[in-house]
This record gives C-alpha cells, sequence and structure tokens, in this order.
C-alpha cells in the first residue's frame, strides 16, 4: 500500500509539473507571435527563444517517458481501488484535460507562427532577389559606359 501510495504522488507530481512546463512553454510561444509581429524581425532573439522552447520540450519528453511506465506499475491497483482513490484520480484526470487543451492551444500557436514566419522568410528572400537584379543592372550599366568611354572622349575633342 505504501509503495502504491508514493507512485499515485509521484504520479500526480508529474502532472503537475508538466502543466506548469506546458503553462511556460505556451508564454514563450505567445512571445515568439509577439516578437515575429513585431517591426524588426532579428535572427538571433528568435534563436534564442527556440533555445529556451527547446529545454522546456525536452524536460516534457523526459516526464513523459517516466509517466508512462509509472502508470503502468500502478494502472491495475488504482482500477481495483477507484472509490478510495476517487480524489487522486480525480485531480489526474483535471490535469490531463488541463494538459491537453494547453497541448492543443500550443500547436494552434505553432501553426500560426510558423505561417508568419513563412511570410517574413519569403519576404526576405524577395529583397534579396530584388537587390541581386539591381546589382546585375548596376554592373550591367557600369561595364557599358565603360566600353563607350573612348567614343565620349571623342564626342568632346570634336567640339
Amino acid at each position: 500500500m505504501a509503495e502504491e501510495t508514493r507512485y499515485i504522488h509521484i504520479l500526480r507530481e508529474s502532472l503537475k509539473k508538466k502543466e506548469r512546463l506546458l503553462y511556460n512553454l505556451q508564454e514563450i510561444t505567445k512571445q515568439q507571435a509577439d516578437y515575429i509581429d513585431g517591426t524588426a524581425f532579428e535572427p538571433e532573439v528568435f534563436d534564442e527563444l527556440m533555445d529556451v522552447k527547446e529545454q522546456m520540450i525536452d524536460e516534457l519528453m523526459d516526464i513523459e517517458d517516466g509517466f508512462a511506465p509509472m502508470y503502468e506499475r500502478i494502472r491495475i491497483y488504482m482500477q481495483e481501488h477507484q472509490k478510495e482513490l476517487a480524489d487522486d484520480i480525480r485531480e489526474m484526470q483535471n490535469r490531463i484535460r488541463e494538459i491537453t487543451t494547453l497541448s492543443a492551444s500550443i500547436q494552434a500557436l505553432e501553426e500560426r507562427n510558423r505561417q508568419r514566419l513563412e511570410v517574413i522568410f519569403s519576404k526576405q528572400q524577395q529583397d534579396i532577389q530584388q537587390k541581386k537584379r539591381n546589382t546585375e543592372i548596376v554592373n550591367t550599366y557600369y561595364q557599358s559606359m565603360a566600353g563607350s568611354a573612348y567614343q565620349t572622349s571623342m564626342l568632346d575633342t570634336k567640339k
């Protein structure tokens, strides 16, 4: 009984930690959205936010990897003692619902951010291509002017 109680406590704490991490992940994703919508997009700042998110996701994966085997150890016990564990089970179910809601919200935010980034990167790519074309035009102009420099001097000498 003491071992099962300890496992249930670990499961509850894992869910609490996962929920907190997801709230934090949601906030960082919202910060990214605000940053993307801002006036000047700097990839370095965005990369820093991505690094923080990556660490959080790694931590979430560690929690998930530990949760499943722990639940499998205690699952049958929980089914057999549903009445005695009703409060614990209800709390875990509520947390799981909140975790699911947060996960869906984060996925939606991520998709919007991805679409916004595609627009930004597409615009940057168009700007780069336009600058290349402008450079080519200027170079062609200078080459044509350099080739006709002797003609201009001949015209000047006739005057």
